[in-house]
């Protein structure tokens, strides 16, 4: 008789312990692209995010709009081409952001014409409520002085070699040169 219960409670524990990792994991996964709803009542991703999650839903419509109507100035970027290697951009943005709706999906076709790869595109797509303004969910926003959306760092070894804030201040091809070239 004891012994059937004894099995019967490891079973349970097996099942809850089961049943315990399976939400760990699909919590981990969706920490990406976390959709919610902003103080004004309309959904803004928030945290880490990636081309998939503005790529589907209420973003996809200025993402790809803007993307697809962007013409990339190839002979700006020649000199980029070859200064690539070791390079990560970190993105600071809002989905609620127009400048952010703007240049990002700009950053992503440029990224796409030169062959850079996502999983050196780092995004973090900031808050809008007064009380977390321009705060990421894990304040990943912290240390990087981040006081305009979106904020594009340009980094090769965990060093910063530049910024654009807000809006590019040549042409993002030009922009992008120059801080490379530094």
């Amino acid at each position: 008789m004891n012994s059937k219960y004894l099995l019967i409670a490891a079973l349970s524990i097996m099942v809850t312990a089961c049943a315990s990792t399976k939400k760990q994991v699909a919590s981990t996964a969706t920490s990406i692209n976390r959709e919610v709803m902003s103080h004004e009542n309309e959904p803004i991703l928030l945290g880490r995010i990636n081309r998939e999650g503005l790529t589907r839903g209420t973003y996809a419509n200025w993402f790809n709009t803007e993307y697809n109507s962007y013409r990339v100035d190839e002979k700006a970027l020649e000199p980029v081409k070859s200064k690539l290697k070791g390079l990560t951009v970190l993105v600071f943005m809002g989905t609620w952001c127009e400048d952010s709706q703007r240049e990002v999906p700009r950053l992503f076709k440029i990224a796409d014409y030169l062959g850079f790869k996502d999983k050196n595109l780092q995004i973090v797509s900031l808050d809008n409520h007064p009380d977390r303004y321009k705060q990421g969910p894990n304040r990943e926003e912290q240390g990087y002085n981040i006081e305009l959306v979106p904020t594009i760092i340009f980094q090769r070894d965990g060093r910063e070699l530049g910024r654009i804030v807000e809006s590019t201040k040549v042409s993002f091809e030009a922009d992008i040169a120059a801080i490379l070239a530094k």
